[in-house]
């Protein structure tokens, strides 16, 4: 789970709550109004051109769509994100040593997904298929999970930001709704992406072909779409019978709603504002726990916290884009030859073997450091964020 902690909050005058029952919008930001609405709404925007590629020029929507995901996962963060957290260990330690034996246990961690990005780099060159096979599933299983945990994490956040606002706390009923959320959305997307076909055709195969064989009939989506129709209605009617809510918290739930929708409806929209949302919650949430706090041993001034984010992304970037480029129908439109792929492909394999190996060692470590339950953690996590 990768929880995101909101800004301190104000101490200037809190207007009284609403009378119960009155629904009323508090503007209950996270991080700031630009942040809280650019980390939404540029993903939106990118699937929604995705979409209207679709439905405009078909023969154009292939390559729309893959600049869009190229975007997502290495402009907006979902791929390049990862080493922020590595980032953060180096600057401020605390983070890492916050529990007893914590420190080995990311050690172990990262070596343990050290050998298997080995194992992901001779698995190419032994067999092809089932190496793309065996990264499709567990990056696709373990990439969701992370993911739906930040959205749950971020959506617990917003309920702690209305309890310092002085507004009533979450429902019991919204509460059991929050508990469900990342195993139910998980269970439904990975069936929709593995298991239920693209079309009705003959030759119908799921959005995510790793040799499963016969998939589930088109007609399934209905039910999927059905539970996560009930899921959200009952969410919404939850949090919308309390009177006075937070503005923004609602907000993010409704992008969480559309974004889930979309991987349900269209895979090739969903999967665009999914990660997109996911790497630029990320940033922000890295960039306030790089900040120097009274007392920091290790500081790094605020004006260098930027800059300082992009170069260690800069190795995860260009190798984004030498991928894209080598691809046969590359995003930008250019096509290696033969000969240059091949010259290229050692170094680029284990490049993109480590590349694998920090990803999953990034899961392991954000599993360990963000484990709020644990008091040592909480103090120090708290501390980082500005609320201690």
């Amino acid at each position: 789970m990768t929880p995101v902690l909101p800004a301190a909050p104000s101490r200037t005058h809190v207007p009284a709550p609403g009378l119960p029952g009155t629904l009323a919008f508090r503007g209950l930001w996270l991080f700031s109004a630009r942040a809280d609405l650019l980390i939404i709404a540029l993903p939106l925007a990118l699937a929604l051109g995705v979409a209207a590629s679709s439905v405009l020029s078909a023969p154009a929507a292939d390559g729309a769509h893959r600049l869009a995901a190229w975007t997502a996962q290495n402009l907006l963060g979902n791929a390049t994100h990862v080493v922020l957290t590595f980032l953060l260990f180096a600057v401020h330690k605390d983070v890492l040593t916050a529990a007893p034996g914590q420190p080995r246990q990311v050690l172990a961690g990262a070596l343990a997904m050290l050998a298997v990005g080995t194992g992901f780099f001779f698995s190419f060159y032994a067999d092809l298929t089932a190496h793309t096979y065996a990264v499709a599933v567990v990056f696709n299983v373990f990439g969701l999970h992370h993911t739906l945990s930040q959205h749950r994490g971020i959506w617990s956040l917003h309920g702690l930001r209305e309890g310092d606002a002085g507004l009533p706390a979450s429902s019991p009923k919204e509460r059991e709704l929050q508990k469900v959320y990342v195993p139910l959305m998980l269970t439904l997307l990975l069936v929709r992406i593995l298991f239920v076909s693209e079309s009705t055709g003959p030759d119908r195969s799921a959005y995510l072909d790793v040799g499963q064989g016969a998939v589930l009939p088109r007609e399934t989506l209905a039910v999927l779409l059905a539970v996560w129709m009930g899921y959200f209605v009952a969410l919404f009617r939850s949090v919308l019978s309390a009177g006075t809510r937070s503005g923004p918290k609602v907000l993010y739930l409704l992008a969480m709603a559309t974004a889930t929708g979309l991987v349900l409806v269209a895979p090739s929209w969903g999967y665009v504002m999914l990660p997109g949302m996911h790497g630029l919650e990320y940033y922000v949430l890295s960039a306030r726990m790089l900040e120097p706090r009274p007392g920091d041993t290790s500081r790094v001034p605020r004006s260098l916290i930027v800059p300082l984010m992009i170069a260690s992304m800069l190795p995860l970037l260009a190798l984004g884009t030498v991928h894209a480029v080598l691809q046969e129908e590359a995003v930008f439109g250019v096509s290696a030859s033969q000969a240059d792929l091949v010259r290229a492909w050692p170094l680029l394999r284990v490049l993109t073997s480590l590349s694998f190996a920090v990803v999953l060692a990034h899961y392991f470590a954000d599993a360990l450091i963000y484990r709020f339950r644990i008091p040592s953690i909480r103090a120090v996590m708290l501390r980082r964020l500005g609320l201690r």
